[in-house]
């Protein structure tokens, strides 16, 4: 059972302090090891440094330990203040020293038998329900420039406690950020937190990530060796990869939220140019009104044929006026260009996932990122990149039948204005031909008139649609686009203050030295036990 417990905590040991090391100069590992009391304050701290993929000859060290002893060689060294030189053999050198130096985390731990705090050595061998509250605190506090201005971070660390219990007098085991696995006889506790983490990001989902709670129910309470690991680290370097696509997909964000404010101004134009058009088409039905009267008039001999043929010209010419002033082809033109650049829009996000839009497709729908809330950055990126591309796949269908529409209605108007001015040369041509052409001018005109209202009534409900699509459009910027992009800016934000504490985690370069590659802080909690059950 002996053997047991040496190479489960030997396991521990080095699966926590492992890091990797780089062939291409001095490597400093530095070891802090700790006896600690029961509270977790520390009693004894001895530093065993090793260097590696050293040369024979001169190496140059750092070092704040007093009482430096080399533990594996016969290498001498110097040491003038913090500087150490040692006489290399070409073989790794390992020494260790003493240091009153307080460590960067703070630990406090206290210790509950059914609800009542107690000294761990006065509940040995009593039965109950047992709480171990395990609270880190990072005294590494920085101030970094992050978004123009100075915040408050702390240097990261990753805390970890590894103990065991056994099965026999032991059940119900839990632990909050942590693991318990079960080996038959005994069961094996592995908690992890990063104290100082929550303060740094601000985020609600770490704030627990401070302390570690074990409970579990006992018949016969005994405090086997409690493991406490630290270490500056938080990803590896091939983890840093994913700031580049934040970065990249801020910068996407920034651009489609242009393209989305041009395309709602886009969107506003043509509400204004249906707006004339409709205003246009009332004043040309009008106009039409007032010539089916003239000519009826006429008709009926009340008034003049000059006098009706001017006031239906002068009529005709008002409305044509109008419709020029609207400059129908440049909303076109900001329709076509809009949708030009959803389309090229488009394109860039498809090339940046690297998928086609169908590969694209299937992947939100095989993982149904409708409703998906989860952390998984992959996901989150296919899911906005393909809602974007479909919101301006909409826009783009929106955009044509907008266009054709404003076509159609074009084309009309263009050929009743010269219907109707070719019906009144006829009816100029003389007075011969006066009784038969005012009453074709009469039924041109009636018919002009009613097309002139069905193109009212088509104004007037493309207007309601181009309204309507603009309001959408606000409500679609301003509560879609622009929330998504104040996320995106949120996510940018938290990436640039993650990039800053992975920046701290590098420079930081050892507890008693400044050349440390990697440094591990291993806590020892001795066990209490009693040789008699009470």
């Amino acid at each position: 059972m002996k053997k047991t417990n040496k190479l489960l905590n030997l396991t521990l040991i080095t699966g926590l302090a492992l890091s990797p090391l780089s062939v291409s100069a001095l490597q400093k590992t530095e070891n802090v090891y700790s006896n600690l009391n029961y509270d977790g304050s520390s009693y004894k701290t001895v530093v065993s440094n090793h260097l590696s993929w050293i040369e024979e000859g001169d190496i140059e060290d750092d070092s704040e330990l007093k009482d430096i002893l080399n533990i594996n060689g016969e290498e001498k060294f110097t040491q003038t203040q913090n500087k150490l030189s040692w006489k290399s053999l070409g073989k790794d050198i390992f020494y260790q020293g003493k240091t009153e130096k307080q460590q960067p985390i703070k630990t406090e731990i206290k210790y509950y038998l059914n609800e009542e705090e107690q000294n761990p050595e006065e509940i040995l061998g009593k039965s109950g329900q047992v709480k171990i509250e395990f609270n880190f605190q990072n005294e590494l506090k920085n101030i970094v420039r992050i978004n123009g201005r100075n915040t408050e971070i702390y240097t990261p660390f990753v805390t970890t406690i590894g103990t065991m219990l056994d099965s026999q007098n032991n059940k119900n085991i839990k632990i909050t950020n942590g693991k318990v696995i079960g080996t038959g006889s005994r069961s094996m506790i592995v908690g992890l937190s990063s104290p100082g983490l929550y303060e740094s990001m601000g985020l609600n989902e770490l704030k627990d990530l401070n302390k570690i709670t074990l409970t579990y129910e006992t018949t016969n309470f005994s405090l086997n060796s409690i493991y406490i690991v630290s270490t500056p680290k938080l990803l590896e370097e091939t983890d840093l990869k994913i700031f580049d696509k934040m970065d990249a997909l801020y910068n996407d964000m920034q651009e489609l939220q242009k393209n989305m404010d041009k395309l709602e101004a886009g969107i506003s134009e043509l509400e204004k140019g249906s707006s004339s058009l409709k205003v246009g088409s009332q004043d040309l039905v009008k106009g039409l009104k007032s010539a089916v009267s003239a000519v009826t008039q006429l008709k009926d001999g009340s008034v003049s044929l000059n006098n009706g043929l001017n006031q239906i010209v002068t009529s005709l010419e008002t409305v044509e006026k109008e419709l020029n002033k609207m400059n129908l082809q440049n909303s076109l033109n900001s329709l076509l260009t809009l949708k030009a650049q959803n389309t090229n829009t488009i394109t860039a996000l498809v090339q940046k996932t690297n998928m086609s839009i169908e590969e694209l497709t299937n992947l939100y729908t095989q993982n149904n990122l409708v409703n998906y809330t989860g952390d998984n950055q992959t996901l989150l990126s296919i899911k906005s990149t393909y809602e974007l591309i479909y919101l301006l796949q909409m826009n783009n269908e929106a955009i044509n039948t907008t266009i054709t529409t404003l076509k159609g209605l074009n084309e009309k108007v263009n050929a009743l204005l010269p219907t109707l001015k070719n019906a009144l040369q006829q009816s100029a041509t003389g007075a011969n031909q006066l009784s038969n052409g005012l009453k074709e001018l009469q039924s041109g005109i009636n018919k002009l008139y009613n097309g002139g209202v069905s193109l009212e009534k088509g104004t007037t409900q493309l207007y309601q649609g181009a309204n309507t699509l603009n309001k959408g459009a606000n409500e679609f910027n301003s509560k879609g686009i622009n929330k998504l992009n104040n996320y995106v800016k949120t996510l940018h934000n938290y990436s640039n203050k993650l990039e800053a504490l992975i920046k701290l985690s590098e420079d930081y370069k050892g507890f008693t030295s400044n050349n440390s590659n990697s440094t591990n802080f291993i806590g020892v909690i001795k066990p209490a036990k009693i040789t008699y059950k009470k």
